[in-house]
């Protein structure tokens, strides 16, 4: 019965929306009412014949991933991350993607690393959104490769006066201990680079340790964001069970901690709600990035990708309410610590 309660309460909240809202099954570009930035040459989703009441979020996807996918079916029956926010009366005037990967490159995800284009691609679109909604700020929802290009393009456009609340989902904070065994300097896995030493702007996810240089994945780098700033910030990880993060034969100790951020006052809620198998101890394959790598807790449970696609309970609180702590678990049902 209670799936039963679920499937008609979801397809109540599909009837209920506009022709041209977010569906994941549909194309890269579903823009409307006039909102079609420069800065989506990619594609994305966002706007309508509506007016913004709240403040409008932008979603930045992960590597291989795109933006509709924020439509993406929960593994549990519940509501999408995008269908969560419509339920709790946002419409399609408040709610923005962004595919800042192009299709071929969401193809070989391995080879995609931070770089100027991608950051002024998210400056922009943050840009566009204010002023298509007329609002002063916008609320970040980023997930993995998403959180790290999103921090990288908020920097680059000096926006963070322009961000309430900004939320990393399963993001390389700290760099990706799975790196390890490809090397900083790999042209064929340019995801898991080190720090361009002529570009500050040109990087990847490989560790801030010796012999790699990346001090965006160090002490004072991205886990130090919220330091000094009025957004308030929160993550979400999968732990162990985040196989992107955690599927490496060294330096596993830790590894599932790399989503956090560092302690500050304006970090409202880190929460872990990994579950399922762990990630194997053995080297990651990134040349086979699949959105559920058996791996990890996606394969039974919730790791990497599982940790945005069934928390959409969870995001919500997050960004309407003054939650902290657990408390932000409100409504998600499952193991949240």
């Amino acid at each position: 019965m209670k799936k039963q309660a679920l499937a008609v309460s979801f397809l109540m909240l599909l009837l209920a929306l506009p022709a041209g809202a977010l569906t994941y099954t549909g194309s890269s570009v579903q823009f409307a009412g006039g909102f079609n930035p420069a800065s989506a040459a990619n594609g994305g989703f966002g706007g309508g014949n509506c007016t913004a009441t709240h403040t409008p979020i932008v979603f930045l996807h992960g590597n291989g991933d795109e933006a509709k996918n924020w439509d993406y079916p929960p593994s549990t029956g519940v509501l999408s991350v995008y269908a969560e926010f419509r339920a709790a009366g946002y419409n399609d005037c408040e709610l923005f993607g962004l595919n800042y990967l192009s299709s071929s490159e969401r193809a070989a995800p391995q080879l995609n690393y931070h770089q100027p284009s991608k950051a002024a691609m998210v400056r922009d679109f943050i840009n566009a959104v204010k002023t298509y909604t007329g609002k002063s700020q916008v609320d970040v929802i980023a997930h993995s490769m998403g959180v790290t290009v999103g921090i990288h393009g908020i920097d680059y456009g000096n926006l963070w006066g322009s961000v309430r609340k900004f939320i990393a989902i399963s993001g390389g904070l700290r760099g990706l201990s799975s790196c390890y065994w490809a090397g900083y300097a790999n042209p064929a896995i340019t995801t898991c680079g080190g720090q361009n030493i002529f570009d500050s702007n040109v990087f990847g996810f490989f560790p801030h340790l010796a012999p790699g240089y990346n001090p965006k994945m160090g002490d004072g780098g991205y886990r130090d964001k919220p330091s000094g700033k009025t957004t308030q910030f929160y993550s979400l990880r999968a732990g162990y069970n985040d196989q992107i993060a955690c599927s490496t034969s060294s330096f596993y100790s830790g590894c599932g901690d790399t989503a956090k951020f560092d302690t500050y006052t304006n970090v409202k809620a880190q929460l872990n709600v990994g579950r399922g198998s762990t990630a194997a101890q053995f080297d990651y394959n990134f040349s086979d990035w699949s959105i559920y790598n058996t791996a990890g807790g996606d394969a039974d449970g919730v790791g990497h990708f599982r940790a945005k696609n069934n928390t959409g309970a969870i995001q919500r609180s997050m960004i309407t309410t003054s939650c902290t702590g657990t408390g932000c678990c409100s409504g998600y049902g499952f193991s949240c610590q």
